[in-house]
């Protein structure tokens, strides 16, 4: 946990240093130099992890070992045989790591570069979809807060789903279809679930998310009599049949604090329009359909990887959501008590997730049978 409060210890300090830099008055460079500096301590933190950090590292430590003796008459048989016969899984990511190890064969490089692939999506989605450089501190505290457990030091695979998910809404934002259903159908052969992204295209079109947003609102309370049936429903598109049930310790929580973001949005709507333009509309579809999937993350672990999807988008939401007060001394107390409550809810968050670099000694989790 030391880890990671150094971390959020760094953007802030980073932050302060590039918001006061005189020297250069050129704020967007001072933006950019910003995000760069911090995706790279966090592909560090990421990178440097024992493989007994997070709950699945060691596993994913053993299938690229194993991969290593397999042939690459193999991997593509493999794959046709998934798409062909449904033998098998997420044949993408085994050709992914296969390629990577004609490169790297240690799998501490090999974080490495899941590290890289994810942060440079992550900074180029903040650096495109941000315009102040505390919007992109805040952005960062939020990841680092809420989804570093998850992309930080978990499945490889998902990661790098998220990763082309990130660089395709740039093609959504361009209207370029063709190249983004092959992003997402390509992304789809690492991790299934990232399907559930193709749909969100459909946002160009909208010109009033409003109504969108506040319907989804009012069908919530639908939405959790019925989640049982949509775990279902999602479980099967998503392909994550054999993922045990979710501990709920968390997931109310973090849906009490969405609904608390959903419902401070629509009040600024009208504002966050004005000041963000046309690209608001994203935002808020954004967030309508992480909604939808929430009442899921109540049963099962795969809910809440449908959601990240989309949650993800808070990255931006909040920091305009706070742009959105025009009263200088009331955006920056909102900025700082924000800060300061991500920063208190770290503790809840990383408390009992344990860290450690890979040179040192670390006791492989109980979900290890060994």
């Amino acid at each position: 946990m030391l880890v990671n409060y150094l971390v959020i210890f760094l953007i802030i300090i980073l932050g302060v240093h590039y918001n006061f830099r005189k020297k250069n008055p050129d704020f967007n460079q001072n933006r950019l130099k910003f995000i760069t500096l911090v995706s790279i301590i966090l592909i560090l933190q990421s990178g440097l992890r024992h493989v007994a950090v997070g709950a699945d590292t060691y596993a994913y430590y053993l299938k690229f070992e194993e991969v290593k003796n397999y042939s690459w008459k193999y991997v593509f048989e493999f794959f046709v045989d998934y798409y062909d016969k449904d033998i098998g899984k997420d044949p993408g990511y085994l050709i992914f790591q296969k390629i990577a190890q004609i490169f790297i064969s240690d799998y501490q490089l090999f974080l490495f570069l899941i590290a890289l692939i994810f942060f440079s999506a992550l900074g180029n989605f903040i650096y495109k979809n941000t315009y102040r450089l505390n919007d992109a501190i805040l952005a960062f505290i939020i990841y680092s807060v809420l989804f570093y457990s998850f992309f930080s030091i978990t499945g490889h695979r998902q990661t790098i789903a998220t990763a082309c998910t990130l660089y395709s809404f740039e093609l959504i934002k361009k209207r370029k279809l063709f190249w983004y259903v092959l992003v997402i159908l390509l992304a789809s052969t690492i991790h299934k679930s990232c399907l559930i992204f193709l749909p969100f295209y459909l946002s160009t079109y909208i010109n009033k998310p409003k109504y969108i947003f506040y319907f989804t609102l009012l069908l919530f309370p639908f939405l959790i009599v019925s989640s049982s049936q949509l775990v279902l429903f999602f479980t099967s598109i998503g392909g994550y049949d054999n993922y045990e049930a979710l501990d709920n310790a968390g997931a109310y929580t973090f849906t009490f604090m969405f609904i608390l973001i959903y419902l401070g949005a629509m009040l600024r709507y009208k504002q966050i329009i004005q000041d963000y333009g046309n690209n608001a509309k994203y935002l808020f579809v954004a967030f309508s359909i992480a909604l939808l999937f929430i009442p899921t993350t109540w049963y099962r672990s795969d809910g809440m990887r449908v959601v990240q999807y989309f949650s993800l988008f808070m990255l931006i939401l909040i920091p305009e959501i706070i742009d959105s007060f025009k009263n200088n001394r009331l955006r920056r107390e909102i900025f700082i008590v924000s800060i300061a409550l991500l920063t208190i809810y770290l503790y809840k968050t990383t408390s009992k997730i344990p860290y450690s670099f890979f040179w040192q000694e670390m006791e492989l989790g109980s979900n290890y049978d060994i």
